[in-house]
């Protein structure tokens, strides 16, 4: 093939994706609408592609750049003696903190009990995937107002708890749980703590700069052991960016693997991942000092402008938060509306939203779900207007549709509707939610199988 034939490939490719420039998809991207940081992360992006991070000795500029964005990350979360590590991710640092919180309880407690993690039913699945490869248990506590129940927290806690993972904020509702009363808990009983601040810990000191009353997640709070924050959502990095934070030495010690006994080579992984691009890090780091401290408070500004106008555009058409609106989340619901038709009415207009089921045990209803970014504001009255018009819209797909389906078994249907379209994604965890688990998690798999065969 020629290079114009490889190109044209890309270009197809890229003709099935989203734009993601555009402010009408609420999730996976940060877009921030300047083309300059877009420019100095590719050019760093691809200066340091072929540089390896397995390595530090031998690319020297791995160190200045890692010791300057975790030194950056390391500020925000007012950690002076903190220490960390560069990842790909955020599921990654979540899991740089599970192992050494792991290696932490073992060298305390031994290795009789399984240790556990205690966390909110609204934490994220990273911890879920870290607690299986890594050997530990996570124990799912309710919430209360959409944040962590300090009362079940401080129930659960045992001999055998090994971390207490927090949000700021969560995922599904955008809340900051009350990091400084659990803190208390896990303090008294010499228990570690995460905070997961990998969609927060870029946007919410400049919230707070900025004048927002934003609750204490960070290690201002005395109990707090680690803490994760993704470069690559507002820090506006290309993605492969995040940072783990620990409050000694120790704890980072702990999250490392380092083996002395091959013929080979030292090996040593400060991270997960052993070769890996030094690309994303040198991009994370051009960004950074792209825009400084002032340049993320003018955009968080543009987020906290978007907030207000579709929050108060929503409400007008009837919808509340489920939660306290503390964060760039907003979490919206409406009793008289049937939302898995509205978020496909929206995706005809343009919009692509997230659909989200309740937790009818804990009184939080199906609600739709906008991760704003700055590019947002310049679309916040769009929004709005189509949202008004998708609620005259007749639906083509409505709830009843798709629960009639499912309990004909036409779940191959439902796929193909999804496939073409003209069915939301976010309708699957509704759908499973009458399937028990292990069938329910079977079925997906089985799907993804089918999909990329």
């Amino acid at each position: 093939m020629t290079i114009d034939d490889v190109l044209s490939l890309l270009e197809k490719a890229e003709s099935e994706d989203l734009n993601p420039r555009t402010g009408r998809l609420f999730a996976y991207v940060y877009e921030t609408g300047d083309e300059n940081i877009r420019k100095v992360a590719e050019k760093a992006l691809v200066r340091f592609a072929e540089k390896n991070l397995l390595d530090f000795t031998v690319f020297r500029s791995a160190v200045f750049f890692e010791k300057e964005v975790v030194g950056f990350a390391r500020n925000l979360m007012h950690g002076d003696a903190a220490v960390g590590s560069f990842t790909f991710g955020g599921t990654e640092s979540i899991m740089l903190a599970v192992k050494a919180a792991r290696d932490y309880y073992r060298k305390k407690e031994g290795t009789a009990e399984v240790p556990e993690i205690l966390a909110p039913i609204s934490i994220h699945p990273a911890f879920l995937k870290a607690a299986d490869y890594l050997g530990l248990k996570v124990v799912r506590l309710p919430v209360k107002d959409a944040k962590g129940d300090v009362d079940a927290f401080a129930e659960a806690v045992s001999g055998k708890t090994a971390l207490i993972a927090l949000s700021a904020p969560n995922w599904p509702f955008g809340t900051i749980d009350p990091v400084e009363e659990i803190a208390e808990i896990a303090a008294e009983r010499n228990v570690l703590l995460h905070v997961d601040a990998c969609l927060g810990g870029f946007i919410l000191p400049f919230f707070e700069m900025l004048g927002e009353k934003i609750p204490k997640f960070d290690f201002r709070v005395e109990g707090v052991t680690s803490i994760s924050l993704d470069a690559h959502k507002y820090g506006y990095a290309p993605k492969g960016a995040s940072v783990v934070l620990f409050r000694d030495a120790e704890l980072k010690k702990c999250s490392m693997f380092v083996d002395v006994t091959s013929p080979g080579y030292v090996f040593v992984n400060q991270a997960v991942l052993s070769s890996r691009p030094e690309g994303p890090l040198a991009a994370a780091f051009a960004v950074i000092k792209y825009l400084g401290v002032e340049g993320y408070k003018e955009l968080a500004s543009k987020i906290l402008s978007a907030r207000d106008k579709i929050y108060r555009g929503l409400k007008s058409l009837g919808f509340e938060s489920v939660g306290e609106v503390e964060s760039s989340v907003l979490a919206m619901t409406n009793p008289d509306v049937d939302l898995m038709g509205f978020v496909n009415n929206m995706k005809k207009l343009g919009w692509q939203l997230h659909l989200q089921k309740g937790l009818k045990e804990y009184d939080i209803p199906d609600n739709i779900h906008l991760t704003l970014s700055p590019v947002h504001d310049g679309v916040a009255e769009k929004f709005v207007e189509d949202a008004a018009k998708a609620l005259e819209m007749e639906p083509e797909v409505d709830t009843k549709q798709i629960y009639a389906m499912a309990e004909r078994g036409e779940f191959a249907e439902i796929i193909k509707g999804i496939e073409e379209g003209r069915i939301d994604s976010s309708v699957i965890p509704m759908l499973l939610e009458s399937i028990p688990e292990k069938v329910a998690v079977e079925l997906i798999k089985n799907i993804v199988v089918e999909w990329f065969r």
